[in-house]
């Protein structure tokens, strides 16, 4: 396996919190925008009022929208931004626990509700990933992936 690309350097880095109420994927996005993020990679923790993430059902190709509504830990958040459409777009995952421990997770979607949230997102310098729709997946993927010989 290798890559064509060239290594990527290290730029801002940027530490923040989400406030109570706000809508995650609509405050990382905003938060991006506002700051002129193209690419980077960002991780997070915290806690939601309720919680809205996807599973990619492969064989249909769409996504399954989940709702939980009650109050959870985010024990991870974990994604990147890159370029799609001309703009930047969040992919992130996040996984939530409740009160008895039971784990849930998936694609990030608007409609999770912030308790509170600590958010890392380290922005890298170089070629900016841009992300194209792909034929076989129907998602936007990244252009240019690693090649196995």
């Amino acid at each position: 396996m290798h890559s064509q690309e060239k290594p990527y350097l290290t730029g801002r880095t940027f530490l923040f919190s989400i406030h109570k109420g706000e809508d995650l994927l609509q405050a990382l996005q905003h938060f991006c925008h506002h700051n002129q993020i193209r690419c980077a990679a960002m991780h997070g923790i915290g806690a939601a009022e309720k919680a809205t993430f996807a599973v990619y059902d492969q064989k249909a190709k769409k996504y399954v929208k989940l709702n939980v509504d009650k109050e959870l830990e985010i024990v991870s958040l974990n994604g990147n931004i890159s370029i799609f459409d001309d703009k930047p777009i969040i992919h992130c995952h996040a996984a939530f626990s409740d009160m008895e421990g039971r784990a849930y997770g998936g694609h990030l979607m608007a409609g999770t509700k912030i308790f509170s949230c600590e958010v890392f997102i380290q922005e890298l310098t170089g070629d900016v990933k841009t992300r194209k729709m792909d034929k076989a997946t129907q998602l936007p993927l990244w252009l240019n992936p690693f090649c196995i010989k």
